[in-house]
This record gives C-alpha cells, sequence and structure tokens, in this order.
C-alpha cells in the first residue's frame, strides 16, 4: 500500500504527516507492506522540513532532520494507492491537473472523519511551535483513523 501526504510547500503539513504515518505504520502489526511520501504542489526546490517541524516530530519520536521537500509529480501519484491533501484546494489542484486519479485523492480529514465538510488542516507555516504541535496533534489522530478504514476495506 502506497500513501502520500500533499501540501503547499513539503516542508510543515505533509512533512510532518509522512513523519506521523511512518511512526504508526512502524508501530502496529499489519502495516508492513506499506510505503508512505510527501509532496508539495508548490514547493520551492529542495529545502529542509521548517525547524518548527523537526522540533515537533522530536518530540513525538519522528526524525525530519534530513527530509527534503518534493514538487509532486505525475509519477509520484499514480504510484499511490491513496493521495490525501490538507486542503481542498490541494485536492482540487490535483483534480484539475491529474483528473485520471481523481478517485485515489482525498482530503485527509474528509476522508478520515467521513464528512466531506471536515475542515482543512491550517498550515502552521511561520507559526510558532505550538501551532505545529497543534498541527501534529491533528495530523496523527487522522492519519492513525485513515490507516484504520484502509485496514478495514482491505480486510473486506
Amino acid at each position: 500500500m502506497n500513501l502520500l501526504f500533499v501540501c503547499t510547500g513539503n516542508t510543515c503539513r505533509s512533512a510532518m504527516a509522512e513523519a506521523a504515518a511512518k511512526k504508526l505504520t512502524a508501530e502496529y502489526p499489519g502495516y508492513e507492506d506499506y510505503t508512505v511520501m510527501s509532496a508539495g504542489v508548490m514547493c520551492a526546490g529542495p529545502s529542509p522540513a521548517s525547524p518548527q517541524a523537526v522540533v515537533v516530530a522530536a518530540e513525538h519520536q519522528c526524525d525530519l532532520s534530513q527530509f527534503t521537500a518534493k514538487q509532486i509529480t505525475e509519477s509520484m501519484v499514480e504510484k499511490a494507492d491513496y493521495v490525501f491533501t490538507m486542503t481542498r484546494s490541494h485536492k482540487q489542484m490535483l483534480d484539475y491537473a491529474l483528473p485520471q486519479y481523481s478517485g485515489k485523492v482525498f482530503l485527509l480529514t474528509a476522508y478520515a472523519d467521513a464528512n466531506p465538510d471536515a475542515p482543512d488542516i491550517p498550515d502552521p507555516f511561520g507559526g510558532s511551535v505550538e501551532e505545529y504541535r497543534q498541527c501534529f496533534s491533528v495530523l496523527i489522530e487522522k492519519i492513525a483513523s485513515v490507516l484504520e478504514k484502509i485496514k478495514k476495506s482491505n480486510e473486506l
């Protein structure tokens, strides 16, 4: 199973989502065959995760110290079984640019909560470490829900 998390620049939300998903899939049985990646729809080139994201990830035993942001590519989306975006606008961009894959592109919160009106994940970029902590907390909760839903759907 290949999961792809997408945000704007791939230095905050999707980087932390990748770290959280890797942690969760490593900790719980039944996720051994999962691969996790992240990318940005407007990545400014290879850059590190934001310093606040590195700090908050480390607080959760996740390492973003060597992380490098990546621009999303069609190949990434093609290889992914699920693509989870942080906002509706990210989903709309991907649906517009790559309509052939729209069936596997989901707003993370909407999929996790089974609620099409679920809120976007706010961008902590430029914010305090506390804002990043709040974001990470939401991400890990939603990703845990998503992983459980995927696992259950594959058992059917």
